[in-house]
């Protein structure tokens, strides 16, 4: 860690600055003089101890906007660290507290917030980091650079029935190949046994689930008036495609996997999506009955975590579940599919 920081006039002179406590003050001057590269301070014992600062003082730093603690574990950000200091690209060593740094956004200004409905809001501060943390180009070009990278990203996530529907079936034999390739000659023909009593469908819009299990009498238009309510609801999932997954999916049979896949979704994401959420769960059972390994599914989580820890929308519990029910099949095909393609 570096043994120079800077802290600037603007700050320290300013009025929430210079009306507070001697020993708030002091401790701003120690956090900011022991943060990491991006402004993060996760031990804080010694500086307590250097200070004989307590929990008042850190809040009323907090209260003053001086510094963040996004997720309330004792890991503070200096809130206008990228306002004082520059650290050069070839001596930059990004924090180790990553996962506190994806819920940041960077402002005009070049300060922190967790608020992503902030209207000075340049980019997630993930994103402006990997782009080189630019301070040089003006933040409004920055902004519609990102929202522009935003759209362009949207738009390789599937839209419509008709659209993944087709990407499936085409996928569909590379899937049964692969599988038929590696799995014991028994095993084999209970796949084929199977996959002649069911078709698979996928549906991306509407809040749909994605690739659901159906009986070979099922329609799209029963896909397409899927209700989007989460753990159940009393709209047009009742007697509709819900039902119907629910009753041909066997989940009990495949517990252990599908509490082993939400473990490890919850370990890689800021939120915590409950096991009980049953139509992520029928998602994660429906790949393992498609023939999916483990690693497979857990690959297509990561791609689209990569995805969503990029855009604002997909920080909160309810709107990554959806994004996972509606995209998880189709992502997790694509990385099988690339994963095929190296081989």
């Amino acid at each position: 860690m570096a043994e120079r920081r800077m802290i600037s006039r603007k700050i320290a002179e300013d009025d929430r600055f210079v009306d507070m406590h001697p020993v708030s003050k002091l401790l701003y001057f120690y956090l900011v003089l022991n943060a990491d590269d991006d402004g993060f301070v996760g031990s804080v014992k010694m500086i307590n101890f250097l200070t004989n600062a307590d929990q008042s003082n850190y809040d009323e730093l907090l209260e003053n906007n001086l510094i963040l603690e996004p997720t309330k574990n004792g890991v503070y950000v200096i809130t206008d660290w990228y306002a004082q200091n520059k650290i050069e690209p070839k001596i930059y060593k990004a924090t180790e507290y990553l996962s506190v740094r994806a819920l940041l956004f960077i402002k005009t200004n070049f300060a922190y917030t967790t608020n992503p409905d902030e209207k000075d809001i340049i980019s997630p501060v993930d994103y402006w980091i990997k782009q080189g943390r630019d301070k040089k180009t003006p933040p409004e070009i920055q902004a519609q650079q990102y929202l522009e990278q935003f759209q362009e990203t949207s738009k390789k996530v599937p839209r419509s029935v008709e659209e993944t529907s087709k990407k499936v079936l085409a996928q569909n034999r590379l899937d049964k190949s692969r599988l038929e390739q590696n799995r014991p000659d028994q095993t084999k023909k209970e796949k084929i046994n199977k996959e002649n009593n069911y078709k698979y469908i996928n549906s991306s819009s509407n809040g749909g689930m994605g690739e659901f299990l159906l009986n070979d009498d099922s329609s799209t238009s029963s896909i397409e008036n899927n209700a989007t309510t989460e753990n159940g609801g009393n709209s047009a999932e009742k007697g509709g495609v819900d039902n119907r997954v629910n009753n041909q999916l066997d989940t009990n049979n495949n517990q252990d996997n599908i509490n082993s896949l939400f473990n490890y979704l919850n370990s890689i994401s800021t939120t915590d999506i409950p096991k009980d959420n049953k139509r992520l769960a029928d998602v994660f059972d429906m790949l393992i009955h498609n023939g999916y390994e483990i690693e497979d599914i857990q690959l297509g989580i990561d791609n689209i975590m990569n995805v969503a820890n990029q855009m604002p929308q997909y920080q909160n519990e309810q709107s990554l579940a959806k994004l996972l029910i509606q995209h998880l099949p189709e992502y997790t095909k694509q990385t099988l599919e690339q994963s095929s393609s190296n081989d």
